[in-house]
């Protein structure tokens, strides 16, 4: 195991409602759930690993809390879709030049923070789209 990276294998976030939570997520992105049981733990299968988790808690997600990157072709659309969902708005699209990326950002509605993130592969820095 010396030379192998300790790789991370999951990311998991509280919840006071977990369907709600695996609802909203599968309307947003796709993403497809495994409910063991339903409404206790939902495993996330977004489609590549890592995957997630939401689990059911008492209290509501409070202080510094993670932050997850989502892979995808349209920050602004998505983010206009969150927020539709009743997510938040943490910041509107930006330019990080530094990866040659953009990305945008929103907080759910149960406190997890997600950025949503076009890469240099599908973005060129210096344009408007």
């Amino acid at each position: 195991m010396a030379d192998r990276v300790n790789p991370m294998i999951f990311v998991d976030f509280p919840s006071t409602d977990p369907e709600a939570m695996s609802n909203f997520y599968a309307d947003l992105f796709g993403w497809t759930f495994n409910r063991r049981p339903a409404g206790e733990f939902h495993e996330v299968l977004p489609g590549v690993k890592p995957n997630l988790g939401i689990h059911l808690s008492a209290e509501p997600m409070s202080g510094p809390v993670p932050r997850i990157y989502v892979m995808v072709d349209e920050p602004p659309t998505y983010l206009a879709k969150a927020v539709s969902m009743g997510a938040t708005v943490l910041w509107d699209e930006r330019e990080w030049p530094e990866f040659g990326a953009r990305y945008a950002a929103f907080r759910d509605p149960w406190g997890a923070e997600v950025c949503l993130w076009r890469d240099k592969g599908t973005y060129q820095p210096g344009s408007s789209s």
